[in-house]
């Protein structure tokens, strides 16, 4: 099972590979948008997530506005996957 800072290793990864910028400048506090990430930007990551771990993401129904946000998903469905 990972823990949320290797979740957030992964997400800001993903991110910086698609943004092509530095890891480095992403914190969990990052507003998606501010870094430049589009709602299709947003579903893409998620993708890439869902093969990176092995697991299906539903249709978000919160609103997924920063890095954290997206962690604090994954981080749950992995709890969730890890309990079924």
């Amino acid at each position: 099972m990972q823990n949320t800072q290797n979740t957030f290793e992964v997400v800001s990864g993903l991110i910086a590979s698609k943004l092509e910028i530095d890891q480095k400048t992403i914190t969990p506090q990052s507003k998606l948008v501010d870094l430049g990430l589009d709602s299709l930007d947003i579903f893409d990551i998620i993708f890439q997530a869902e093969d990176q771990y092995g697991i299906k993401v539903p249709n978000p129904s919160e609103e997924i506005a920063t890095v954290e946000d997206v962690v604090c998903m994954l981080d749950d469905l992995l709890k969730t996957e890890a309990s079924a």
